[in-house]
């Protein structure tokens, strides 16, 4: 019997060593074609083509086969909890819920990011609508059904948009899936920084990591919008998790999951392709511990599933008006622009007014906990051979982590104070959270508990104290969005007949919620046209939105010259509200003159003031 084994084994060796070789030469090739590919090859115009045809169906297949992937090791993974009692998952579930139960009560459920939020409502109805990549920018009802007749490729990636548009095709298009959605992420990333917290300490720690995080206005306030923030948050978590199962045991269906999951977080935000990093190294570090080389097909085909995102890239770089750069600025990223940065950072997070949505508790505990928590790794580094997985994988994305960071510092528009980039702290905020819950356990065990009790009542009365300030001022502070907000309910609230706004804002929101528009600079243009669709009743009636602006300090408002019509039209108002300094005006286009009777002088009604 040893001597038959003995001739088997070193045939078995060759050809395993064979295989590995020609994965490794497999590997090799799918990257260098997928970096010609999505680098060198295509123009910026075929990039956005190939973009728009085929990204629909890349991140299909790559998230069925994700889907499957995590499926496959879900039991194992569940089991691995065996040790939890059903009191700490009761806990754990419970306070999820209940925080996120404050944050639907305290957060109006409301646009926070503008333009970027419509963006990816837009993108979502396309995707669901005719599988393109693409945000609706004209779209008609056509003989009852409302049509797009034209799409342009956005700048931000669309792995959120795609999961909303697989709700839109359960439900119907709705402009409410992707605020349900971002409702339901929220528990769900409470309950994965617990379970990631509980990988690390005990019960009573990661507790505190849990009200740390799930106390916090900013995570209220976008589980109650609709951008992609929350969904880039679990995609991280849930990576982060898969790691750590890897590493616990590197085999090729945990290395499946773990890479598949990756390439999703990749393209959920557009700097989170970063992290591809922090995985490549948790996969080699899985190597060492296994001793020899593992590469399922998901590794070997990973560089081609990252073509979508390298096309996007691409097209992205060659269209310099997508990065929405300010007056007098050229580049994106610059040493210019850190000193600036850091200090909108140190606002954000140490201001206690309520005014800004962050927490106070992350702030005086979180950071202190971080500095604690590096000096303690930093003289322990040495020994990291030894080390856990848990700990392996918390150090390379906690490094991984706070690099996403340190970057923005270095971008052009990185105010962590602004209502706009302060979402982009969520990652981070994470890593304070699980800081807090690693620095309870330098306390002597039989202090642990009562120290973790401490930092939830920290938590907690930071959140009374200033979160929910925060909460019910914050989105308030976006006078835009409820000005939006209340066009949109007026015109859905009038009878159900095809309209057509002629805004002085962006189409979008109108065009996902089945009303035809276009901008005021676009009707300017177009009187001809317009005036065909009055005299044919191709629409029931023409609204148009404008602002009026204050004349003076004695009072009475003046149109705004960039809503400003031609003199053709004759326009009668409908229903106009006050927002801060300005007056939001609804008014009906009840004619339109022909070109010698209008007025050459365009003479600009004043309102009386208010």
């Amino acid at each position: 019997m040893g001597g038959a084994k003995e001739d088997i084994d070193p045939p078995v060796r060759a050809n395993s060593r064979l295989q590995l070789l020609l994965r490794l030469i497999g590997f090799g090739f799918v990257a260098v074609v997928a970096v010609y590919i999505g680098f060198l090859a295509c123009s910026v115009n075929e990039a956005r083509l190939l973009v728009q045809r085929f990204g629909y169906f890349t991140i299909a297949g790559t998230f069925v086969w994700s889907v499957v992937a995590v499926v496959r090791i879900g039991p194992g993974w569940l089991r691995s909890w065996s040790g939890m009692t059903r009191q700490e998952v009761w806990a754990a579930g419970g306070v999820a819920l209940l925080l996120t139960l404050v944050a639907v009560v305290t957060v109006p459920y409301t646009y926070k990011v503008l333009y970027d939020e419509f963006v990816l409502q837009a993108t979502a109805w396309s995707l669901h609508e005719a599988r393109i990549v693409g945000a609706v920018v004209r779209a008609y009802d056509i003989g009852g059904v409302f049509t797009t007749l034209q799409t342009y490729l956005d700048k931000r990636p669309f792995f959120f948009a795609f999961l909303i548009s697989l709700l839109h095709d359960l439900t119907g298009p709705r402009t409410a899936n992707a605020f349900i959605f971002n409702t339901v992420l929220m528990p769900v990333s409470i309950g994965l920084v617990y379970l990631l917290a509980r990988r690390l300490v005990s019960h009573w720690p990661a507790m505190a990591a849990l009200c740390a995080f799930g106390a916090f206005s900013l995570l209220a306030q976008n589980a109650t919008g609709s951008g992609m923030e929350l969904l880039n948050l679990v995609m991280l978590l849930i990576v982060m998790h898969l790691g750590i199962w890897y590493l616990e045991a590197p085999d090729e269906t945990r290395l499946t999951a773990l890479v598949l999951t990756t390439i999703l977080l990749a393209q959920s935000r557009y700097e989170s392709s970063l992290y591809v990093a922090p995985a490549a190294l948790v996969v080699l570090e899985g190597w060492r511990r296994r001793d020899r080389l593992i590469l399922p097909m998901a590794a070997i085909l990973a560089p081609a599933m990252l073509i979508p995102y390298a096309l996007h890239n691409t097209y992205v770089s060659g269209m310099p008006f997508l990065w929405e750069l300010r007056e007098g600025e050229a580049t994106r990223f610059g040493g210019v622009y850190f000193m600036g940065n850091l200090s909108h950072a140190l606002k954000f997070f140490f201001d206690f007014s309520g005014q800004i949505p962050n927490s106070t508790w992350l702030a005086v505990a979180g950071l202190p906990a971080m500095i604690w928590t590096v000096w303690v790794v930093g003289h322990r580094v040495a020994g990291w051979r030894q080390a856990s997985p848990v700990v392996v994988l918390h150090i390379i994305f906690g490094v991984g982590i706070t690099a996403n960071l340190g970057l923005l510092m270095f971008y052009y528009w990185g105010q962590l104070d602004d209502p706009i980039v302060s979402r982009l702290s969520l990652p981070f905020s994470m890593l304070l959270a699980l800081c807090i819950a690693w620095t309870i356990t330098q306390f002597p065990r039989s202090r642990q508990k009562g120290v973790a009790q401490l930092a939830i009542t920290g938590a907690i009365l930071s959140y009374l104290s200033t979160g929910l300030v925060a909460n019910g001022v914050n989105w308030a502070l976006n006078l835009q969005a409820r000005e939006i907000a209340w066009e949109l309910n007026a015109v859905q609230n009038m009878s159900p007949e095809p309209r057509l706004i002629l805004t002085n804002k962006s189409s979008l929101i109108w065009l996902t919620n089945e009303i035809s528009s276009i901008q005021i600079i676009g009707a300017r243009h177009r009187v001809e046209a317009i005036r065909y669709h009055l005299a044919q009743h191709t629409f029931a009636e023409i609204l148009v939105t404008q602002n009026y602006r204050p004349v003076n300090r004695d009072g009475g408002f003046q149109l705004d010259p960039i809503d400003r019509l031609p003199s053709e039209y004759v326009l009668e108002p409908v229903l106009e509200r006050r927002f801060g300094t300005h007056i939001a005006r609804i008014s009906r286009v009840k004619e339109l003159l022909p070109v010698k009777a209008a007025s050459t002088e365009n003479p600009e009604e004043v309102l009386p003031p208010s």
